[in-house]
């Protein structure tokens, strides 16, 4: 019995002693922070310039971070557009703001499309310090039924106004003679 009672006393005093330096030791805290704004501008012709914009909180002292943006098509996966922002050195309530701007040329639909910014520590893109998702509306061609109308109604016209073309046929000339005998 005595064994039994200084193996409970053993363990109790191991866990108190592991409690008191879990309880002692200091964690360390990893970059925090906040996206405050997200924002990017409509493009509902084509070839037009998207302008983005963010804003950023440090909530604990951040000293080498980036941001990482991408611009996500309406199928949810093709990502068509991606930039990266090396963040300044922050303390503890700093705020930093961040601009770009994108065509989209390269867009592949109309639709919605998501922008996703991503603050990470280091040069990572895992998100570690926060992250932000907005979405804008871009038309960057005029796609595939726009397309197939315009070509049918060309087609029509140029049906309907077949007689104009008939009426161009080159008349023959007369060929020129020469009078070789001067």
């Amino acid at each position: 019995m005595n064994n039994h009672r200084l193996m409970i006393k053993l363990t109790l005093t191991a866990n108190l002693i592991i409690a008191l330096l879990l309880a002692t030791t200091g964690v360390a805290v990893g970059a925090d922070g906040a996206i405050t704004s997200l924002s990017a501008t409509d493009a509902p012709a084509f070839g037009q310039t998207i302008t983005i914009n963010a804003s950023f909180r440090a909530d604990s002292k951040i000293n080498n971070s980036n941001v990482y943006y991408e611009i996500i098509a309406p199928d949810g996966v093709t990502v068509v557009a991606t930039h990266d922002t090396a963040a300044p050195a922050l303390d503890t309530g700093d705020a930093f703001s961040d601009s770009w701007t994108t065509a989209n040329t390269s867009f592949p639909s109309s639709g919605t499309y998501t922008l996703r910014a991503c603050w990470s520590t280091g040069n990572a893109a895992n998100c570690n310090i926060a992250q932000a998702t907005t979405a804008f509306f871009s038309v960057p061609t005029l796609g595939m039924w726009l397309t197939l109308i315009g070509v049918a109604l060309l087609g029509l016209f140029l049906w309907l106004r077949r007689g104009d073309f008939r009426r161009l046929k080159p008349q023959p000339t007369a060929a020129k003679t020469t009078d070789s005998t001067s």
